[in-house]
């Protein structure tokens, strides 16, 4: 999203166009999902989540690859709250964090920006930084279903991602297979739950003791 991202106090609006409204809605239910004490908000963008997690009196890291973003969340940031802030990209976290970090990693409406051998090695690194049992929740577009349904999802997406590369010249495309990505970065699916339509899941997956998984 570059120009959005280039001009950071478009951010929220923007993003609230593209998601016809849902955004908010969606950051409050991973907030509420969200278990801690110890979490990382992986493409926290302007903060917004990241606050709502801070308020729950969580410890919150907050991760993404635009210094203009995380400037403009520092700004957000209210007294007294104590934030960590850090520049990286997705497929950088384990240049940046120690193993066994974090108890929750979240991510909401980025491995659709992501692609597909990067969307495997940011799974792979979420794994690495995870305690034993370590949740992972993860918000973003998928192929709908069924045909009809997916018909249906492409009649609605275009029009957005028209708008979307108008505004970034860039684009989005949905995660296929993310329950799939998922198992084979070996986390195990405790929770799933999805828009009318179908293409849009909530994930919740729980990092396997190393006696289950043969890599990290």
């Amino acid at each position: 999203m570059r120009i959005l991202e280039s001009a950071a106090r478009r951010y929220d609006a923007g993003i609230r166009l593209l998601s016809l409204g849902h955004i908010d809605s969606v950051y409050n239910r991973v907030a509420q999902l969200a278990r801690g004490p110890e979490v990382l908000d992986l493409g926290c963008g302007t903060g917004n989540l990241t606050m709502r997690l801070a308020a729950r009196g969580f410890r919150v890291t907050g991760v993404d690859l635009s210094p203009e973003m995380l400037d403009l969340a520092r700004r957000k940031t209210p007294p007294g709250v104590a934030m960590c802030w850090v520049q990286a990209g997705a497929v950088e976290l384990i240049d940046h964090f120690q193993p066994a970090s974090f108890d929750t990693i979240i991510s909401v409406l980025l491995f659709s920006e992501l692609s597909e051998a990067e969307q495997v090695e940011a799974l792979r690194q979420c794994g690495r930084l995870l305690r034993v049992g370590g949740q992972l929740i993860v918000a973003d577009e998928v192929p709908a279903p069924t045909f009809a349904r997916r018909i249906l999802q492409n009649l609605v997406r275009l029009p957005l991602a028209g708008i979307t590369y108008a505004l970034t010249q860039t684009s989005t495309s949905v995660v296929r297979e993310l329950e799939k990505k998922l198992i084979a970065a070996h986390f195990r699916l405790i929770w799933r739950e999805s828009n009318h339509l179908g293409d849009f899941v909530i994930l919740e997956a729980a990092k396997q003791e190393a006696r289950d998984a043969t890599t990290c």
